[in-house]
C-alpha cells in the first residue's frame, strides 16, 4: 500500500504542479464569465459521468475471477451505453439552453457529448489497470495527459476561442485516457454480451451507481441554484474557491483511495485487519488535514489573489469559509473505497443518502440568502455533519468496531487544528502586510513552527513514520509509533 501511494502520490503532486501553473495562466487569459458558463455545462457533463460508470470499473476490481470472456462483455455493454448517453446528451441541449436563457449552450453540450461516450468505455479498461496494481502506470498517464490538454487549452485561450478552450481540453482529455488505456489494457468489442456477467454484478455494482448518482445531487445542486438564481459571475467566484478548495481533497486523499480498494480488496473477509490498516491512513490523513485547513483559512487572501488575480476577489471569502470542511472531506473521502473492499456498497448508499439529505438542506438554506459566502459556509457545515453520519456507519456497522474508540483518536488532531485557527486568526489580525507573497510566507512560517511544536508535545509526531523510507528510519533510528503496535 505504500510504495503504490507513493508512486500515486508523485503523479499527482506533479499533476498539482502543472494545474496550479496552467490554471493560474488560463484564469488571466479567460474571464470570469467564461468559466461560468463551462461550469454550468460541467455540472450536467459530470451527471452524465456518473450514469457511464454505472459501477463497471469497482466490479472489475473487486471480483477477481472475471474471464476474458466476462470483460469483453463488459466492455462491449459500455461502448452500447456511451453511444446512447451521448445521443441524449446531445438531445439535453436544447432544454439546457432554454433554462438558462443562452443559445450557446447547444453547441457546447454537442461537443462535450463525445466526453461522455469516451468516459464511459474508459470505466472496465481503467478498472483492470488498477486491478492489476500497475499504479506507476496510471500515474504517468496522468502527468502526460494532463500536460498536453492544458498546453493545447493555453493556446486555444490566446487565439480567442473562450470557454470553447475548456471545453475542447475535457473532450481531449477523455480521448487520450482511452487511447492509454486501450493499449495497456486487453480489451475486445464484440456485438454479442454475455448478459450473464452483468446479472453476477448487479447488486455490487448496483449500489454503487446508486452511491454515485445520489452523491452526484450532492456535489452539484448549489451550483445548479446558484447559476440560476445568481448568475454566470457569481458562479464562477464561487467555483473557484470550491475547485481549490478540492485540491487537497483530490490530491491528497486520492493518493491513498485508489490504492484502498484494489489493495485490502484481497482482505475482504478479514474486517479487523482491515479496520488496523485503516486508522493508520485515517491517522496519517487527519494529521496532514488539519495542519492544510489551517493554511486555507489563514491565508486564503494570499493564495486565491497570488494564483488567479484580483478579478477573483469575490472568490477569497468563499474559500476562507469552505476551508472549514477540508479536514471531514479529506476523511470522509476514503470511505467509500472502504464499502467497496468490504463489499458493502448497501450501507454505502445508505449513508449516501443520509448525507445528501443534510448537504441538500444547507445548500437550500445558502442558496435563500442569496450570497455566496452564506452558501460557502452552509456547506461546509453540512460536510462536517456528513463525516459523522458516513463514518459511523462505516465505523460502527459496517467493521463492528467502537465509533467512540475512533473517534477518541482524533482528538489529539482536532486539538491541534483549535490550536492553529486561533494562531491564524491572531495573525490575521496582527499582520498588515500589504504584499502579498511576504505575507503569506510569514504566516506559513508561523503555522509550520507552531504545527512542528504541537506535534512534539502532543506525540502525534509517531503516526508520520510509516510514510519515511526504511534508510531514514535506521539513520535516525526512529521508534514505531502506536499505530504500528
Amino acid at each position: 500500500m505504500k510504495k503504490a501511494s507513493l508512486i500515486t502520490a508523485v503523479s499527482k503532486y506533479i499533476n498539482i504542479f502543472f494545474c496550479i501553473l496552467f490554471s493560474a495562466l488560463l484564469s488571466r487569459i479567460l474571464t470570469p464569465n467564461d468559466y461560468g458558463i463551462v461550469a454550468i455545462v460541467t455540472v450536467f457533463t459530470s451527471f452524465f459521468i456518473v450514469l457511464s460508470n454505472c459501477g463497471l470499473g469497482i466490479a472489475v476490481i473487486q471480483n477477481k475471477d472475471f474471464t476474458q470472456d466476462d470483460i469483453d462483455s463488459l466492455f462491449s455493454f459500455s461502448c452500447w451505453f456511451g453511444l446512447g448517453l451521448m445521443i441524449v446528451f446531445i438531445a439535453l441541449a436544447y432544454p439546457v439552453s432554454i433554462f438558462y436563457k443562452n443559445t450557446v449552450y447547444i453547441p457546447i453540450c454537442i461537443i462535450l457529448s463525445s466526453s461522455i461516450f469516451f468516459n464511459t468505455i474508459n470505466a472496465v479498461p481503467d478498472g483492470i489497470l488498477r486491478r492489476e496494481k500497475k499504479f506507476l502506470l496510471i500515474g504517468i498517464r496522468l502527468i502526460v495527459v494532463s500536460v498536453l490538454t492544458y498546453g493545447v487549452t493555453i493556446v486555444l485561450a490566446l487565439l480567442n476561442f473562450k470557454y470553447y478552450a475548456l471545453v475542447i481540453q475535457s473532450v481531449t482529455s477523455s480521448i487520450l485516457i482511452f487511447l492509454w488505456n486501450l493499449k495497456n489494457a486487453s480489451v475486445h468489442f464484440r456485438l454479442k454480451i454475455n448478459w450473464s456477467v452483468l446479472k453476477k454484478i448487479r447488486g455490487y455494482s448496483g449500489y454503487n451507481f446508486l452511491f454515485n448518482f445520489v452523491n452526484y445531487f450532492a456535489r452539484n445542486l448549489d451550483k445548479l441554484l446558484l447559476g440560476k438564481s445568481l448568475g454566470n459571475e457569481e458562479l464562477a467566484q464561487y467555483n473557484k474557491a470550491y475547485h481549490f478548495m478540492l485540491y487537497p481533497v483530490q490530491n491528497l486523499t486520492n493518493i491513498i483511495t485508489p490504492v484502498l480498494h484494489p489493495i485490502l480488496s484481497d482482505y475482504q473477509g478479514n474486517r479487523p485487519f482491515i479496520y488496523k490498516q485503516y486508522m493508520k491512513v485515517v491517522k496519517l490523513l487527519s494529521l496532514i488535514g488539519i495542519f492544510i485547513t489551517a493554511v486555507c483559512f489563514c491565508c486564503s487572501r494570499e493564495i486565491i489573489l497570488l494564483l488567479y488575480g484580483s478579478q477573483w476577489n469575490s472568490a477569497v471569502n468563499c474559500f476562507t469559509y469552505m476551508s472549514f470542511g477540508i479536514w471531514a472531506q479529506m476523511i470522509t473521502g476514503t470511505s467509500g473505497s472502504l464499502f467497496n473492499a468490504l463489499g458493502d456498497t448497501k450501507r454505502c448508499f445508505l449513508s449516501c443518502c443520509i448525507t445528501t439529505a443534510i448537504t441538500i438542506f444547507f445548500i437550500c438554506i445558502g442558496i435563500s440568502l442569496r450570497k455566496i459566502e452564506v452558501l460557502s459556509f452552509t456547506v461546509s457545515v453540512s460536510y462536517n455533519l456528513n463525516f459523522i453520519i458516513s463514518m459511523f456507519m462505516l465505523i460502527h456497522i459496517s467493521m463492528g468496531e467502537s465509533f467512540l474508540r475512533f473517534l477518541k483518536a482524533l482528538v489529539p488532531d482536532i486539538s491541534i487544528l483549535m490550536v492553529l485557527f486561533c494562531a491564524g486568526i491572531a495573525c490575521n489580525s496582527i499582520l498588515q502586510v500589504k504584499t502579498l507573497f511576504l505575507s503569506l510566507c510569514i504566516k506559513m512560517s508561523v503555522l509550520v513552527l507552531i504545527y512542528i511544536i504541537l506535534l512534539a508535545v502532543t506525540k502525534q509526531y509517531v503516526f508520520y513514520y510509516p510514510i519515511f523510507p526504511r534508510f531514514i528510519k535506521e539513520k535516525f533510528r526512529l521508534k514505531k509509533g502506536p499505530v504500528e503496535k
